[in-house]
């Protein structure tokens, strides 16, 4: 196959320290490299008319890569609304975690919010575990997980049907 690897993921914030903060300071991404982005070519990979600053950091945990990007110019469009999970398009982000309620506490501390609706307990005898949905500081839905195999639960578990 001619793909060589898979690089990274983007994600839009409204906040660049407050990103940072909230990814590296409470999640524990490192901070690989940044920089701006301008000028006409950066227009074209992006689509943005008018006018382009952009201020990017690459940060990674493990083997994921997020480049966190800012638009000074011409700055961000949306809402930091979460958004359903059904819409077409990025979802979540999950994270596997040793203890849920030490890192519910943190994604608190770091700017984020937690959905307490979403806090639940499977017992089933092929997938037991703990799920709780949270959001970074722009409604970007990450996914704690902790279950007590590990993330071999992953890859030989048939489908199952939640009760």
């Amino acid at each position: 196959m001619p793909i060589k690897m898979v690089g990274h993921i983007g994600l839009c914030v409204s906040d660049l320290d407050r990103a940072l903060r909230f990814w590296c300071d409470g999640l524990g991404f490192e901070v690989l490299r940044g920089g701006p982005f301008y000028g006409s070519s950066w227009k074209r990979v992006m689509e943005i008319d008018g006018d382009l600053y952009l201020q990017t950091k690459m940060i990674r945990r493990d083997h994921l890569k997020l480049e966190i990007l800012y638009f000074e110019k011409p700055g961000h469009c949306g809402t930091s609304e979460r958004r359903p999970m059904n819409k077409l398009g990025f979802t979540h982000l999950a994270v596997w975690v040793e203890d849920i309620e030490e890192v519910a506490r943190r994604v608190v501390e770091y700017g984020g919010s937690i959905v307490e609706s979403t806090r639940t307990i499977f017992d089933h005898p092929k997938l037991q575990g703990k799920w709780l949905i949270c959001t970074d500081p722009d409604g970007i839905r990450v996914e704690l997980v902790e279950y007590p195999d590990g993330e071999s639960v992953l890859e030989h578990v048939k489908p199952v049907v939640a009760t």
